[in-house]
């Protein structure tokens, strides 16, 4: 690891990156590349939420309270000089990107957005192998869910990376790497 790691409080401005994308896209996947390999901290909305409702409904109200912790973790994160990666949200809805986008503006710390770009039918078929698997046994996750929110998605931001995740796991990690590792510290979000 180099001293130019987003981890490092010394290496420049705090890099979040926000991963965006479907239920079985692959986020999640992403997620723990960058904490292994550029020592991100890991804010995932589902364990945010998980601790929060130990008996979640998986209602609107514990997500947006979920998220509402998730922003304060990653401020923390960014006062304390520390990057993060956010998991376990979509980004769907504009409203929740304009938020984060706030936050960052409020505290000075770069914002990248990765899109985790991948068919519905690709992302399907992942959630009913995680849930063969077990690895996902939340409630609220089944393949149904990657319709709803396919149909939700907003614009995307103007200043989005897209990585094609329909191929292998690694080839989708190596790419979220390559562009957090490419993005021009500074730059804002």
């Amino acid at each position: 690891m180099t001293d130019s790691s987003p981890k490092r409080s010394g290496a420049g401005p705090v890099l979040v990156v926000a991963l965006m994308g479907l239920p079985g896209a692959g986020k999640s996947t992403i997620a723990r590349a960058l904490v292994e390999r550029l020592g991100l901290r890991h804010v995932c909305r589902d364990r945010v939420r998980a601790a929060m409702f130990p008996q979640c409904d998986y209602s609107y109200i514990e997500k947006r309270a979920a998220f509402r912790a998730v922003l304060l973790a990653v401020e923390i994160n960014a006062v304390l000089g520390h990057s993060s990666v956010i998991d376990g949200m979509t980004f769907a809805r504009r409203d929740d990107r304009e938020r984060l986008d706030e936050v960052a503006r409020e505290h000075g710390f770069d914002l990248l957005w990765l899109f985790a770009d991948c068919t519905p039918a690709v992302a399907r078929a992942r959630i009913r192998l995680d849930r063969r698997q077990e690895e996902h046994p939340a409630r609220d996750r089944d393949p149904a869910l990657v319709d709803a929110v396919a149909g939700r998605f907003e614009a995307l931001p103007e200043r989005v990376v897209r990585i094609d995740a329909n191929g292998p796991a690694e080839r989708m990690c190596e790419a979220a790497i390559a562009a957090v590792a490419a993005w021009p510290r500074g730059a804002g979000g």
